[in-house]
């Protein structure tokens, strides 16, 4: 009877850890979702003011030369 209960409790042990792994995953996919989310409005952002310096490149030249580059 003894080592029905120590591979009940191993089961156990194993299931608490299987369990712990999937939330764990969970978590990481729903924080993955998140930044993909945000990074595909950056990327529709970015998109449209390609698309406006390609449809008007004089009116937005002059704004263009005001901003500092990225690595300031």
């Amino acid at each position: 009877m003894t080592e029905l209960k120590n591979r009940l409790n191993e089961l156990e042990i194993k299931i608490a850890h299987q369990e712990q792994q999937i939330n764990d995953l969970s978590d990481m996919v729903s924080e993955q979702w998140t930044m993909i989310e945000r990074l595909g409005g950056q990327l529709t952002k970015a998109n449209s003011r390609i698309e406006s310096l390609e449809n008007n490149p004089q009116i937005e030249q002059s704004s263009l030369l005001d901003e500092k580059p990225p690595h300031y």
